[in-house]
């Protein structure tokens, strides 16, 4: 390699400065939600409330995420980004304040609706401010940096939670958040570059908002509701689904023929590598997050653990996916995202096997191998997918890519974790939990988990290989990192931005 090109492949420190910063305000975010799920029981002991109740303050937030979503792109063109992601911040911190407040379930989901209204938008504003900033270039690199405090967070989340509500009460489970979003907000005013709203900046689509918004909210809670209710059959879960398929089919029917710039520009799909990556993104969002509701369970129920305990178990699987990612992030660029997120897909596959088989007599002890494997699998996929939607688009296409990439991960997430609930429900069955029972019915489980991501596995190879993400990267000019600015976040800014 010469000494230019590797001038060309040196990550520059401001990059990585960049990356710091904003990934602060998604970690904010990811600890806030697995903080708060160990603290349901709790909850409904302090306010004397049923878990019914309860569960709508998690429930809130997902529908509220889902509504969100599809008006960060937009945002980000008409405000422009840096400014929508402090908005979106400070809007979080206000609600985790009131939250931490709250004097009955009511009032704490309605400010867990106010908290959902900015933790919506810091996730993919955050990936399309980096994609903007640092390029298809280094963005596996920066990614690597960013994700492995991702990757520890559900390991670290029940334990920062246990330890809040044992040590200083339920509120400090929202008031934690304060400190981490300041210091977000300070390093990225001082390090991430100012963007401008868009020059011409389209005015809000409203009538695709009245379609898309509805449509996913009410095909998340059905996914919600089928796990509650015993399976997808049951009205509570079919009849919000297909309400909500009928508006999203509209709004795609509405978005191609539609004369005015619509919420998500489904013209991307036209683009094969980025149609290929959201593909994969879907499938990986049911993989992934369907294990992350299964796996906790799988150790509470068969080996009794607390939530705590649970959540300590599953550090080989976060420690795995910290030590990949950043193999990933050297690796993109010279052997193309194929290649990874395959071998990260059938290492996953493979490492799930060991519980689809497990029996009443299995040890914990015996599956951190499988977890240690499970998590270097996961390490190797998702800034290479990231990458790999991003390499073949303008950057002006970017926060467009964000949004759909966030909403499509959602929505599989939301199906695959339904999917694998009403299978265990029916593995357990009528009869008494006898441990052997409990163990077929997780096995059953796990073995259509492995089947989902085996399923993925031939997605990925649909992927660009070494050779197309060499071209994609000719033509895409190094990046030169571009000094901060001050911006105005307040009521005037935005009057103005309007």
């Amino acid at each position: 390699m010469s000494a230019q090109a590797r001038a060309a492949d040196r990550l520059p420190r401001e990059f990585l400065k960049i990356g710091t910063a904003l990934v602060l305000g998604a970690a904010m975010a990811m600890l806030d939600a697995t903080v708060v799920a160990v603290a349901t029981r709790t909850l409904a002991e302090r306010f004397g409330s049923p878990l019914s109740a309860v569960a709508w303050v998690s429930t809130a937030y997902l529908l509220t995420l889902s509504v969100v979503v599809p008006l960060s792109g937009w945002a980000m063109g008409r405000f422009g980004g840096r400014r929508v992601w402090l908005l979106a911040v400070a809007a979080f911190l206000a609600g985790s304040l009131l939250c931490g407040l709250a004097w009955s379930i009511p009032s704490l989901v309605a400010f867990r609706v106010l908290q959902a209204l900015g933790g919506g938008l810091i996730q993919p504003v955050g990936q399309a401010l980096l994609g903007r900033n640092v390029g298809p270039r280094y963005m596996a690199r920066v990614m690597a940096v960013m994700s492995v405090p991702m990757a520890l967070l559900p390991v670290l989340g029940p334990a920062v939670g246990g330890l809040l509500l044992a040590e200083v009460g339920w509120r400090w489970i929202f008031f934690i958040n304060l400190p981490i979003g300041a210091v977000a907000i300070v390093l990225v005013r001082r390090w991430v570059p100012a963007s401008e709203p868009a020059a011409g900046a389209a005015r809000f689509d409203v009538r695709g908002f009245a379609l898309i918004a509805p449509g996913l909210a009410a095909l998340v809670y059905g996914c919600s509701a089928a796990g509650d209710h015993g399976g997808f059959g049951a009205p509570a879960a079919w009849l919000p689904m297909a309400g909500g398929a009928a508006l999203l089919a509209v709004f795609v029917l509405y978005s191609l023929r539609t004369t005015v710039v619509p919420l998500l520009d489904l013209r991307l799909f036209a683009n094969k590598a980025f149609s290929v990556a959201m593909l994969n993104a879907l499938l990986l969002g049911a993989t992934l997050f369907g294990a992350m509701f299964l796996l906790p369970l799988y150790y509470q129920q068969a080996h009794g653990f607390s939530a705590l305990r649970a959540g300590l178990v599953l550090a080989p699987q976060g420690i795995g996916t910290a030590i990949s990612t950043f193999v990933a992030g050297r690796l993109t660029n010279r052997v193309g995202p194929r290649v990874l997120v395959a071998a990260g897909t059938a290492l996953a596959t493979a490492a799930t096997v060991p519980f689809a088989v497990v029996g009443a007599g299995t040890s914990a002890l015996s599956l951190t191998v499988p977890l240690l494997l499970r998590g270097l699998g996961l390490g190797l996929v998702f800034s290479p997918l990231i990458t790999a939607g991003y390499s073949t688009l303008r950057r002006e296409s970017i926060p467009q890519a964000t949004t759909t990439f966030n909403i499509l991960n959602r929505v599989g997430g939301s199906i695959g974790t339904a999917g694998l609930a009403v299978i265990l429900v029916r593995g357990f069955g009528d009869g008494a939990p006898t441990a052997a029972r409990v163990a077929s019915a997780y096995g059953t489980t796990f073995w259509w988990a492995l089947g989902c991501t085996a399923v993925t596995l031939v997605a990925a190879l649909f992927l660009p290989g070494a050779k197309a993400m060499k071209a994609a990267l000719d033509r895409e000019p190094v990046p030169v990192p571009v000094p901060a600015q001050q911006d105005a976040v307040g009521p005037k800014a935005v009057s103005a931005a309007v």
